[in-house]
């Protein structure tokens, strides 16, 4: 008749009662807050007054921050002026060239010709760009192109004019005279001109212009219809662009504006994108998901794996990440930190433009922070750094901490007078919904009243308050619930406890001796049988021997005081904590005999009426925190039903429900001869136990209760 064991036998791959899926949306980062995203709101304002303080200060003409956590908008603020001279405020969404931070769509465009064979990472870049096959440059490899690793230096177009260039061909023909910086693969060496030239040769791989590859590759599939590979004169989105300013703190200078021609004339792949903190954020999320965008699977997650591994040699460029160290990828700066074996493990990736562009995503934290300026070379980044790691690198932040009194929720709550009731207990550290026979929802504090059901985060509690300021009710979505106490015409708890133990009469085994209940067991969906003995020795002792299936053996024991598990993979040991607490209770002693043996706290919360009877529906366990629910047959006493919780190893905890049926009287007790269980995983189905007999007055080996 015990049930939990059985669930240990099970396959654990099963899937949880609640979904992690974000709710859908055609905004990919619907707007949330800090709290409903286990953000401090404090260490969020902090980040926030920080870049409005470099605005103040004149460390930058203008910014845009966009936090993002969880797949939500928690801040997205714009600071200072997009154009200082004609006093045009910064507002969300400007456009912004991105620098540098163009480099990783160049190296997810050499990924995509990898994974489509058109090349080789190991390939000599030479063997598609006949410039390079001269002397040292000639053994060059794209992998090295991607690691800066080549020896090429930074740049060979820095005095040149970008009109007198014919197009990117020509800048990846410029590599050759120059002299390399070291012997290829041996050194580091950050350089936008290897940039320049792998950009030239996905154009000679492709059979399309880098611009275009680019645009119908990544962009478009990815959404990112705010982005562009240059800004054209009379391009729309010189309506949002950033003026571009160089100097230094106090001392910025305009030197482009969307007014005039554009600064690059043809795209760099090394510089020349223009884009927005919300549409970067997009190919952000594109490396997160593991190279997919919503179904479609862009890039192999084996080669994004690739790509987010740390090269060769460091990248020597300071940061405010306490503790780390830049590294680089495939055209992707890494922060990593040292791992036990000694290999650096990425914490946060991204990139940083030199316009003062920044993007980091913290892929443990599930978060992403975008950090736009257009004031060249500024170093306002590394305090940026510096808060991002205390804002999600320190101790976790949990918003409960800062919640409203948990006194102010518990209780019990109905849709009326008929409804079976919900409940709103502690649950360890946490708030939860208890749904009888199916969950205790863990709820996590999102601000005001609200609470968002922990598993199901798309899905939001709302309490209701009277004017007093008393919790009344709460509501999700349109369903609504009224708190309410249990009617003073209820029976107490102990007429009802008292009531059932005269019907059972498990009492009788203290004359009787132990019994032997043997039983057979099916899991119908599963396809699963079994059989089973249990002794009950009154008034708190049991032990549950299982065979399920060909050769899956368990037993469970209580002597009175301890919980014991054994099975087949498993040595004898004692259970402590919610698993050991739901084996104690779950048996026929508990639930029949005498329940001030077994529950601290009984209460009969309803009568409910079931096919024209009435039932009590009793709470044995402590009120404000999740327990046992009893249905009672008011006119007989008999149980008919029972809702309460199993703790399974890889399953947690799971709601079930058990009916009663087929009582048959033996030597005066009044026993079930049939049970089905309905758990809350729609996979494991129905679990029917008939007992096949039952033994009195058994012998009990000495020390059988403790395995």
């Amino acid at each position: 008749m015990i049930l939990a064991p059985f669930l240990l036998l099970l396959p654990t791959a099963l899937p949880a009662p609640f979904s992690q899926e974000a709710a859908a949306s055609d905004d990919p980062f619907p707007a949330s807050n800090a709290l409903a995203e286990e953000v401090s709101p404090e260490a969020l304002e902090r980040l926030s007054a920080l870049v409005q303080s470099f605005v103040d200060d004149e460390e930058i003409v203008g910014g845009e921050l966009l936090v993002i956590k969880n797949d939500r908008t928690i801040l997205h603020e714009a600071y200072g002026w997009r154009d200082r001279e004609s006093e045009t405020p910064m507002e969300t969404d400007s456009v912004f060239c991105v620098r540098s931070m163009t480099k990783p769509l160049i190296g997810a465009s050499i990924l995509m010709l990898a994974d489509e064979k058109k090349l080789k990472l190991s390939d000599r870049a030479s063997m598609y760009l006949p410039a390079l096959d001269v002397d040292t440059f000639r053994e060059i490899t794209i992998e090295q192109l991607l690691h800066h690793t080549s020896g090429i230096p930074m740049s060979q177009i820095i005095a040149r004019s970008l009109r007198e260039i014919d197009g990117i061909q020509a800048v990846a023909e410029l590599s050759a005279e120059a002299e390399l910086e070291f012997a290829p693969g041996t050194d580091f060496n950050y350089s936008d001109q290897g940039t320049d030239t792998l950009t030239a040769l996905v154009e000679v791989v492709s059979g399309l212009s880098a611009a275009d590859f680019v645009t119908t590759r990544l962009l478009d599939p990815i959404g990112m219809r705010d982005s562009t590979s240059v800004m054209t004169e009379g391009h729309a989105f010189r309506e949002r662009g950033c003026s571009k300013y160089v100097g230094a703190r106090g001392l910025w200078t305009r030197f482009w504006n969307p007014e005039e021609p554009p600064l690059f004339p043809f795209f760099l792949g090394s510089q020349g994108l223009y884009s927005t903190t919300r549409d970067y954020a997009r190919f952000m999320q594109f490396w997160r998901k593991r190279g997919r965008v919503s179904r479609e699977r862009l890039l192999k997650p084996n080669l994004v794996r690739k790509a987010l591994s740390p090269g060769p040699f460091a990248f020597q460029a300071g940061t405010g990440f306490p503790e780390l160290r830049v590294d680089y990828g495939y055209l992707m700066q890494l922060w990593t930190a040292k791992a036990d074996d000694g290999e650096r493990e990425v914490v946060v990736y991204g990139h940083t433009g030199s316009d003062g562009t920044h993007a980091w995503v913290l892929p443990e934290q599930n978060a992403m922070v975008l950090y736009f300026t257009q004031s060249r070379n500024n170093m306002t980044g590394l305090l940026v750094e510096e808060a991002i790691g205390q804002l999600f690198l320190g101790a976790p932040f949990n918003p409960n901490e800062v919640a409203p009194p948990f006194d102010d929720y518990l209780g019990y709550y109905w849709e009326g007078e008929g409804d079976l009731y919900r409940a709103i207990v502690r649950d360890g550290d946490d708030l939860a919904l208890e749904i009888m026979g199916k969950a205790a929802v863990p709820l996590m504090y999102a601000g005001g009243d609200r609470w968002k059901l922990r598993p199901k985060p798309s899905e939001v509690i709302v309490f209701d308050r009277s004017e007093s300021g008393e919790v009344t009710g709460y509501h999700i979505g349109d369903h609504q619930e009224f708190r309410f106490e249990p009617s003073d015409e209820l029976p107490s708890g102990a007429e009802v406890a008292d009531l059932v133990a005269k019907t059972h009469r498990l009492d009788l085994m203290e004359e009787l001796g132990p019994i032997r209940i043997n039983s057979s067991m099916k899991f119908d969906k599963l396809g699963i049988q079994g059989e089973s003995s249990m002794i009950l020795n009154w008034p708190n002792q049991y032990r549950f021997d299982a065979l399920v299936g060909d050769d899956e053996s368990e037993q469970v024991s209580y002597d009175g005081e301890q919980v014991w598990y054994a099975s087949k993979r498993t040595p004898a040991a004692q259970l402590t904590g919610q698993r050991a607490e739901s084996l104690r209770i779950d048996n026929l002693l508990a639930r029949f005999g005498d329940w001030t043996q077994w529950h601290a706290e009984v209460h009969v919360i309803q009568r409910l009426r079931r096919n024209g009877e009435d039932v009590f529906v009793v709470r044995c366990g402590e009120a404000a925190t999740p327990a046992t629910t009893m249905y009672v047959q008011g006119a007989t006493g008999r149980i008919l039903a029972v809702d309460g919780f199993i703790v399974a190893d890889g399953m947690g905890r799971l709601g079930q429900h058990i009916e009663y049926g087929d009582f048959r009287e033996v030597s005066g007790m009044l026993i079930p001869f049939s049970s089905e269980t309905r758990l809350a995983n729609p996979m494991i189905g129905t679990i029917t136990v008939t007992v096949e007999g039952i033994e009195l007055g058994v012998e009990v080996e000495q020390g059988a209760f403790r395995l």
